[in-house]
């Protein structure tokens, strides 16, 4: 008797103790999954496989935010796991929450790619999204509402308007006023003077007869002071002529504050990314909303409320609804009537193909340090000269005018092999006895210029 109760406690023990470890190993896959991870790890997780179609908050990127995934598809680790390594077959065991959470996302985005990682991994991610702090923006007005990458009017042009011409036009009125006045009361004291003597008063005159009266008694001051205020005039008519069509730190207000500073400073976005057409048409191009919405399909706040809003313009003009992450459909879109800053005259012709691809200018040539500023402008040549990157041409003429145009074509060097449009010009030359006269004194400096090769020729850039 004794020896069968031995064999059956044995027996319940053994049971016992294995029931506790299945339950013991239940829960630890448990805490594995939701909470038991390496959150380090599993940040570098997240940004490797998740972070191009999630965020860690609950804002909808190409998917759905994973805030609050653990609640979400609690009791379902197993389901979950198979989700990420395979949603279509996750899909077809017929779950209620998986099937209409593919049905929301999937004709907007296709189907989520199996991702490459175990179930120890999912963990490690789960375990940082439990534990991720939002960065709040500041509110709109708060001290860092406005970024050193965006002061809408800290590059503004802002012409130091002729103050001090003003300030001697006034002074001058005002000697002129106190003059007249002092000729009115010396005449008053001469009358008065008269009149005690038993003489005639002098006749009363008006101030436009008092200043002849005066210029005519001091013709030597009004001579020499005539011939500065001729100078004076013709100088400043000449000035005013040689700016006629100069419009340096032209900088016309934009329907979207758009930040160069941000966009090819801070986050280092080549300016061929958004005028993509540079380098393959006559003009740089004005980028699309489609081209914004490259990014900003997952960028959707700024550092504030305010920067929010301008971002916001931009899903206003293409019909896009941030909170779900698609677009609106039969949306009637609206395009940005941005205001353009470089305008050539008509007769002029410019083609920045000619110039990007086969001249190898870079942008800062003619755009000067768009990183630097943000709102497009006409950038001055002094800053334009202060680039420093290779092959940027110092110049001297006010920008875009004839001149700067000129003073480039003369400095500009050519490689003849660059092209197929310069290697035919270099076999013309070749081919005739003048022009291998030419072509022996183009090569005096070791260099062929724009200039040389018939940059300077009217129809080069006039029509």
């Amino acid at each position: 008797m004794n020896l069968l109760k031995s064999v059956v406690y044995h027996h319940f023990t053994k049971l016992l103790s294995l029931s506790l470890v299945s339950i013991a190993s239940v829960f630890s896959v448990s805490a594995s999954i939701h909470e038991g991870g390496d959150a380090a790890a599993g940040e570098k997780l997240f940004k490797a496989n998740c972070a191009s179609c999630h965020r860690a908050t609950d804002a909808v990127l190409a998917a759905p935010g994973l805030k609050g995934i653990n609640e979400r598809w609690k009791g379902k680790d197993d389901l979950l796991v198979q989700w990420i390594q395979n949603p279509q077959a996750a899909y077809a065991t017929g779950d209620a929450y998986v099937k209409g959470m593919a049905d929301k996302y999937v004709p907007n985005f296709g189907w989520m790619l199996g991702q490459a990682v175990s179930k120890e991994e999912i963990g490690h991610i789960l375990t940082y999204v439990a534990n991720y702090k939002d960065a709040t923006p500041p509110a709109a007005g708060s001290a860092s509402a406005g970024p050193d990458w965006y002061n809408w009017d800290e590059d503004s042009s802002k012409s130091e308007s002729s103050g001090s011409l003003w300030w001697f036009l006034f002074i001058g009125i005002l000697f002129l006023v106190i003059a007249l006045s002092a000729s009115g009361v010396r005449q008053s004291l001469n009358n008065a003077v008269l009149i005690s003597e038993g003489k005639n008063p002098m006749p009363e005159l008006t101030y436009t007869e008092r200043l002849k009266a005066w210029m005519w008694n001091n013709k030597e001051f009004m001579g020499v002071l005539g011939f500065f205020v001729t100078c004076y005039i013709v100088t400043a008519l000449y000035i005013a002529a040689m700016g006629v069509g100069v419009y340096e730190g032209y900088k016309p207000s934009q329907p979207i504050k758009f930040s160069h500073k941000l966009h090819a400073g801070k986050n280092k976005i080549d300016c061929q990314y958004c005028h993509h057409s540079a380098a393959k048409s006559k003009h740089a191009g004005i980028p699309s909303v489609n081209v914004c919405m490259n990014c900003h399909k997952g960028i959707k706040e700024g550092s504030s409320d305010v920067f929010t809003a301008e971002i916001q313009k931009i899903y206003d003009a293409i019909g896009f609804e941030p909170s779900t992450g698609a677009y609106i459909e039969n949306y009637q879109e609206k395009p940005v009537a941005w205001n353009k800053v470089h305008v050539l005259p008509d007769h002029v012709y410019f083609s920045h193909e000619q110039h990007v691809t086969v001249g190898g200018l870079q942008c800062q040539n003619c755009h000067g340090p768009v990183e630097t500023y943000t709102v497009g402008r006409i950038s001055p040549v002094e800053d334009n000269n202060k680039v420093d990157l290779p092959g940027i041409i110092k110049l001297t003429k006010p920008t875009l005018t004839m001149g700067w145009c000129i003073e480039c074509h003369n400095q500009a060097s050519i490689d003849l092999a660059g092209s197929s449009y310069y290697e035919e010009i270099h076999r013309r030359l070749k081919d005739t006895e003048v022009g291998k006269r030419e072509l022996r004194k183009y090569l005096e400096d070791d260099q062929f210029s724009v200039k040389e090769l018939g940059g300077w020729e009217c129809g080069k850039c006039h029509y």
